[in-house]
């Protein structure tokens, strides 16, 4: 394979931006990647039901006053993955680092919030070997394909409460970030053929808004719902733009029973219209609008080491956005999740474990995932 073959083969690669499964060896970064949520570890640890209730996750801009005053936070994420399919097995491990945000009060009925978070996420890398043919004698060789980006989403939110039982917030989007894929090509007989490298990096810009509200009964329950709408969306290599297509719509609702003290028992559901992203990639690429649903709930645990620990438990049911050909990937996952306070109480630290399986119908083709989310909130 020449040099110029393989840079070919690269920007292929990232213009078509294809979905086969087993030569990136996984399931889930398919297209334009895996669509981390943008919930925190909190709200992970119920499954995602909080997450329109959670000020901790960037979903609903009006949730924010719920931190009741400053705050930063800071969420790390790393994801151990196995493929199989046709009896072969391949493992990966991703370090993700998905959510930042920092808040502010303003007044008593005014917060701000500006965050960071991971919209989606393309990193993997994938190793084989195999042979090629090189002035007609085959010589063996081992390929690693790596990519290594996201689509990160930059918000800033503001949230009023008008009166104490509503809430209402807005927020802009900068939807941003990169794509870097390298090729490496390493002949057997590396003192007669020269190891061959190629890297190309595409870049993604865009905006976005969305609003907010949650409607409190009582002490008794929270309604909440969000709603974002996209903006343009541009690939650009360099600084030309080779297409456009839009950011995704998201309406998302969640409801709470808070009857029980330090303790929500929750439901959500959140409608992404991925396929706004149409046009981006290639016209093969099928992207599949889908709905995220879970339930999950936290509870006031025990106290240990005299500290009080909220206990998380919850499950997930959703579509992934880009499947194998024109067949969508289904993920199920249960979580379990805790949190306690530290540091006198100006800190808190939520841990929450969650076990995924990623299938696609008439496909032998499996994912299963153990994720570790961690996430630290401090009070300054």
């Amino acid at each position: 394979m020449t040099s110029r073959t393989s840079f070919k083969l690269i920007a292929t690669l990232i213009v078509a931006l294809p979905g086969a499964a087993l030569a990136q060896g996984t399931l889930s970064t398919q297209g334009f990647g895996y669509p981390t949520g943008q919930l925190s570890t909190r709200t992970l640890g119920t499954g995602g039901a909080l997450g329109e209730i959670d000020p901790l996750s960037v979903s609903n801009p009006s949730s924010i006053l719920n931190l009741g005053g400053t705050a930063l936070y800071f969420q790390a994420e790393p994801e151990y993955r196995t493929l199989s399919a046709r009896g072969q097995h391949s493992s990966s491990t991703i370090a993700r680092y998905p959510l930042v945000l920092g808040a502010v009060r303003l007044s008593n009925s005014v917060a701000a919030s500006l965050s960071a978070t991971n919209l989606l996420d393309r990193s993997f890398q994938t190793t084989t070997h195999g042979t090629v043919s090189v002035g007609g004698t085959d010589i063996g060789s081992t390929n690693t394909f790596t990519s290594d980006g996201a689509i990160g989403d930059v918000r800033l939110a503001l949230a009023w409460e008008p009166v104490s039982w509503l809430h209402l917030g807005v927020g802009a989007h900068a939807i941003s970030g990169d794509n870097r894929l390298n090729s490496t090509q390493v002949f057997d007989d590396s003192t007669v053929y020269a190891r061959l490298v190629d890297t190309s990096t595409v870049t993604f810009v865009g905006n976005a808004f969305s609003g907010g509200v949650e409607l409190y009964a009582g002490r008794a329950a929270v309604f909440a719902a969000s709603y974002r709408r996209g903006g343009t969306l541009s690939l650009k290599r360099g600084d030309t733009t080779k297409t456009e297509a839009h950011v995704p719509d998201r309406l998302a609702f969640s409801a709470a029973y808070l009857g029980i003290r330090g303790t929500s028992l929750a439901v959500r559901t959140a409608r992404d219209t991925w396929s706004n992203m149409e046009g981006l990639g290639s016209p093969g690429l099928i992207i599949h609008d889908g709905w995220d649903t879970s339930v999950g709930a936290d509870v006031l645990g025990p106290r240990v080491a005299g500290r009080s620990l909220q206990l998380r438990a919850g499950g997930r049911w959703r579509t992934l956005p880009f499947g194998v050909g024109q067949t969508e990937v289904r993920e199920r996952s249960l979580s379990l999740g805790a949190g306690t306070l530290i540091a006198r109480g100006r800190a808190a630290l939520d841990v929450a474990g969650i076990r995924a399986t990623r299938d696609a119908s008439g496909i032998d083709i499996k994912e299963s995932a153990w994720t570790l989310s961690v996430g630290i909130t401090v009070r300054p």
